[in-house]
């Protein structure tokens, strides 16, 4: 007996699921979905890594964390996003947060709970005011990546008509490696966008009745409204171009509907498009203000990348394949810069390149032109990476506006589309020479012994940690050549797999929210605050900084969005280090008395000398919270707490003697 038929006989079960209707396919993976998002949501279940600050307030094992660890390198979480959410909890929802003087507006940069009619675009964070802070965040963290699974899935059910692979696939593109070290919203909702636009366009060039083409048009829309509110480039733009792309081939290679037909199909899409782009032009017409504050600063500022910048784009981590299992490395020190930068997606639709330029040419009326515009798409992708000197036209595409390397997004959806159309072709059509399936495979295999080889060199540690990626590579290279050969759902089965080994623990299962407001700390920041209002700030310590952000005391330490002319005017009032402060960064304070007044440390990194006897201490400061003493002459220490390893002070400035 085969190993063929003993998996048909262990998979005849489920596959009885194929001959489900469409209907119940599309509800066979949106109620896993949604399922899975209710246990997660009731058990307050999340990845995220607010633990880090544990250790700072408390000894022994954190009871919240049940798998896997803070991750350090997501700051941009656990540092500056999710104090931000608790110090919306704790004011109510405001527009207008009041957690730096002056208050800042945070319905554009930030993805945090307000209440206004625009929140509606961000559903996310509707939970908030509804459920309690720590299942409200559960369904925070996990509403975007349910989405896109749930889009990928029904995808994949309408192109293949086979829901355990649609769903074994949606869970691979959604639990990919550069998701996952880029956990949030802003990188789910604009890969859910241009999936679901590719859904649109194929349930409008197919006889699907009209109810269903509207509802996908709408929804469709709502996501469109939904990812452009991300405010971020780098991700939209090339799930744009990749997603016109589909759309263009689709529609030109739906023969058998006339063109009339077709166009008619389109009338939901299009409506749904044009309602879409008048929410987006009123959204910014009524936030002109803050996003030409945000695009004046020096960074980020109005960026425009240039082509032919490769070695921005380190191939090695780009396409290392089931390889990516070492970003979760110890040290992955001469493999990539850090984890986040160097993540990236299977790309298992590249490896299948052999066959879809075969299939290009085996209509029977002429080019695959869906095949052939994805592959024209994955062209200029490469393009802008390898080729310099066509920054004009690169800047018509909206290309200057992405970043390298996060284009790698364009590179993964790609992929994703690939695969899907080409296991359709050959499901339909039969699969086409067997030397086509010998060159995939041989093109995985070479592809995975040059990252090997990279790794050897320059990061022996990864390999000798990993020192069973053989096993992956093997059962990635068998998924190939069985996707090749029109097999879809043992060779989706085996690519989630492997996708789930390469990123486990990448996200720890964290239990709510460390919320800081409860600790020693925290209470006492809230309790002098309570006694007289005033302004504060904290100095060095994250945890301190965090810990004001989430008791929402007005504070000069934090994140700023953008600068307020008002502020830095008062701190800066030559504007001699305006290129220093004018941009997106974190503003820490240091009572280092040797410390330069003002120091850029990183392009989103700003540290200040805090002097309590300054004039701008004098008049704009009132207390100061700090895990060290301060020895000057202007403060005076009001409160103190003992926690974990460490003491907390609290400082009042007062008047020179």
């Amino acid at each position: 007996m085969s190993a063929r038929t003993v998996v048909d006989r262990v998979l005849r079960p489920l596959l009885a699921l194929d001959a489900l209707r469409l209907r119940w396919q599309v509800l066979l993976g949106v109620g896993a979905y949604l399922g899975a998002l209710l246990v997660l949501v009731a058990t307050a279940l999340n990845g995220s890594s607010s633990g880090a600050f544990y250790s700072d307030f408390f000894t022994g094992r954190d009871p919240r964390l049940l798998i896997g660890g803070p991750r350090g390198l997501r700051s941009d979480e656990w540092m500056v996003t999710t104090p931000l959410v608790v110090a919306q909890v704790e004011q109510g929802l405001p527009r207008s947060s009041g957690v730096m003087p002056g208050g800042i507006d945070v319905s554009v940069l930030f993805d945090v709970p307000y209440r206004d009619v625009w929140a509606l675009f961000r559903p996310q964070n509707l939970a908030f005011g509804v459920l309690p802070l720590d299942n409200a965040f559960a369904f925070r963290w996990w509403l975007p990546l349910v989405v896109l699974g749930i889009a990928v899935h029904v995808l994949a059910v309408v192109l293949w008509r086979k829901p355990l692979a649609a769903l074994a696939v949606s869970v691979t593109f959604a639990f990919s490696p550069f998701t996952q070290w880029w956990f949030g919203a802003g990188t789910f909702w604009p890969l859910a966008f241009a999936v679901m636009v590719c859904l649109a366009v194929v349930v409008a060039v197919r006889p699907f009745p009209t109810w269903v083409r509207w509802v996908t048009a709408v929804l469709t829309g709502y996501v469109a409204v939904v990812a452009a509110m991300t405010m971020y480039p780098p991700y939209l733009v090339p799930c744009a171009l990749v997603a016109l792309a589909f759309a263009v081939g689709t529609l030109l290679d739906g023969r058998d509907v006339p063109w009339g037909a077709r166009l008619r199909g389109l009338v939901p899409l299009a409506v749904s498009a044009v309602v879409a782009g008048a929410l987006l032009l009123v959204f910014l017409k009524a936030h002109a203000a803050t996003l030409d504050d945000i695009t004046s600063t020096s960074y980020p500022g109005d960026r425009r990348w240039p082509t032919g910048e490769h070695s921005q784009f380190p191939w090695a981590p780009m396409f290392a394949g089931v390889l990516g299992v070492g970003l979760r490395a110890a040290s992955p020190d001469g493999f990539v810069v850090n984890a986040s930068e160097g993540s990236s997606f299977l790309l298992t639709g590249l490896y299948l390149l052999p066959v879809v330029l075969v299939l290009l040419r085996r209509r029977p009326r002429g080019v695959d032109a869906t095949l052939a515009a994805l592959v024209a798409v994955l062209t200029v992708l490469v393009a802008f990476v390898y080729v310099p000197g066509w920054d004009a036209v690169a800047s018509l595409l909206l290309l200057d506006r992405t970043s390298l390397p996060r284009l790698v997004v364009g590179f993964g959806l790609v992929a994703l589309l690939l695969l899907l159309v080409s296991v359709s072709r050959i499901r339909a059509d039969g699969p086409p020479a067997r030397w086509t399936a010998v060159a995939s495979v041989a093109l995985t295999l070479g592809a995975h012994a040059a990252v090997v080889l990279f790794l050897r060199a320059h990061a022996p540690q990864v390999l000798a940690q990993f020192w069973w990626w053989p096993v992956l590579v093997v059962a990635f290279a068998g998924a190939i050549w069985m996707y090749a050969r029109g097999r879809a759902t043992v060779p989706s089965i085996v690519v989630a797999a492997v996708a789930l080994v390469m990123v486990a623990g990448v996200v720890p299962l964290y239990r709510g929210v460390l919320d800081l407001r409860d600790t020693g700390l925290g209470r006492l920041v809230e309790q002098v605050q309570a006694e007289r209002p005033g302004t504060w700030v904290g100095l060095e310590d994250g945890a301190v900084v965090a810990t004001l952000r989430e008791t929402a005391v007005p504070s000069f330490s934090g994140v700023q969005g953008w600068p307020s002319d008002e502020v830095w005017g008062a701190i800066d009032p030559t504007r001699i280090h305006q290129n220093a402060w004018n941009r997106y960064a974190h503003v820490s304070w240091t009572a280092h008395p040797d410390a330069p007044p003002i120091t850029l440390l990183a392009p989103d990194s700003l540290a200040l000398r805090f002097d309590s006897c300054d004039v701008f201490e004098q008049e704009n400061i009132d207390y100061v919270a700090t895990n060290e003493p301060v020895d000057q002459a202007c403060v005076r220490e009001i409160g103190s707490t003992t926690e974990g390893d460490g003491t907390y002070r609290v400082y009042e400035v007062v008047p020179p003697s």
